[in-house]
């Protein structure tokens, strides 16, 4: 990421302004969420890489929450199919502070194999945005089928040094079935790895990513529509399609 003043994503580098709690959401379920809840939180789910567990992403999860997110992360290392993601959703509407999430706004997200079956869960019409990270649809649960029934617009991460789901085989198809808006932003230097943790030089984009898309920033939505100042940031090759 350009490391200087004139980032636009600096900002979204930083942690929002709630203070955050993780718990479990039944058995199926890890939690993060702002502490002390309002109203119309929106909800974003995820799933994990293969062989991953919530924690292995555990500080990007907790960032997401900060900036008033309540985040549902399926306890799978195999989300492949995208439907232990969506049952977090069917949790949470029965949970005790269902009152305090906006249903009508909900993300989904995930990395390599949970990527792909972030895919899988856009076919759901509940989903109104996706953030597919370095996402693997070459099986493990992926349908190639799912990437024409997708209805959200779509946040599409690459690695240009990703040799595990790499961008050519895994990501191009993706950007180019899909018939909805895209955003599609690959990082140079970056690993398969890159999100594990606090999501790494993924953190800042999808960060913007969701207040665009689940809470209506404009701010947000600028480095992604129209002149789009996200477009020419150096480490960065994007290509966008809808936007």
């Amino acid at each position: 990421m350009a490391g200087n003043g004139s980032d636009p994503l600096a900002p979204y580098e930083e942690d929002g302004p709630y203070t955050t709690t993780r718990h479990s959401g039944g058995l199926g379920c890890t939690i993060y969420r702002p502490r002390n809840l309002g109203s119309n939180h929106p909800l974003i789910v995820w799933g994990n890489g293969t062989g991953g567990t919530p924690t292995t992403y555990g500080s990007g999860l907790e960032h997401w929450a900060s900036w008033g997110f309540v985040v549902a992360a399926a306890n799978t290392s195999n989300a492949g199919s995208g439907d232990e993601m969506l049952d977090c959703i069917d949790y949470l509407q029965s949970s005790s502070y269902a009152g305090n999430i906006d249903f009508s706004k909900i993300g989904a997200s995930g990395h390599s194999q949970g990527g792909g079956g972030t895919i899988m869960a856009g076919r759901d019409a509940r989903i109104t945005a996706t953030a597919p990270v370095q996402p693997y649809i070459l099986g493990l649960g992926h349908q190639t089928s799912s990437q024409y029934q997708q209805h959200a617009p779509m946040l599409l991460l690459s690695g240009s040094l990703d040799t595990l789901a790499g961008p050519t085989l895994n990501q191009a198809p993706v950007f180019s079935r899909v018939d909805v808006p895209v955003f599609w932003a690959t990082l140079n230097g970056a690993s398969h790895f890159e999100p594990v943790g606090d999501f790494g030089d993924y953190k800042a984009m999808t960060t913007a990513w969701w207040l665009y898309q689940l809470s209506g920033d404009s701010d947000a939505a600028s480095l992604f529509t129209g002149a789009c100042s996200a477009c020419g940031l150096s480490d960065w090759d994007v290509e966008r399609k809808g936007l």
